[in-house]
């Protein structure tokens, strides 16, 4: 029988972050979409997010980077939203994603992690 892993409060306080804010950025794409509300919810559902990938921390690569992607869109939405202007809308774009990938150590686990990937 598969054992069960334990998790830490912080872990789960980071999955509840992840539910949490994957659901206000749903709530924010089917209420009103385009509206200055829809965008201030999904700023809101984008920070959550962006929590919840400081708190999980996985070890899993693509989650952490779907993660980070969705927390991403959720900014672009909101300054796409605010702005109307698709420049502006990619900046934060990078600027985010570049902030999150930095300071959550990303880099510094695929290093880590390098030594186990398939080699020919």
């Amino acid at each position: 029988m598969k054992a069960l892993r334990q998790l830490t409060f912080v872990q789960f306080f980071g999955y509840l972050a992840l539910v949490l804010g994957v659901l206000i950025e749903l709530y924010a794409l089917f209420n009103g979409l385009g509206t200055r509300g829809s965008g201030d919810d999904m700023f809101g559902g984008a920070v959550v997010l962006g929590l919840a990938v400081a708190f999980i921390h996985s070890e899993h690569l693509p989650f952490t980077l779907g993660m980070i992607g969705l927390s991403t869109l959720g900014f672009a939405y909101f300054t796409f939203i605010h702005t109307h202007a698709w420049l502006w809308t990619i900046v934060i774009g990078i600027a985010v994603a570049a902030f999150l990938v930095y300071f959550f150590g990303i880099r510094s686990d695929i290093r880590k992690n390098q030594s186990e990937w398939f080699h020919f």
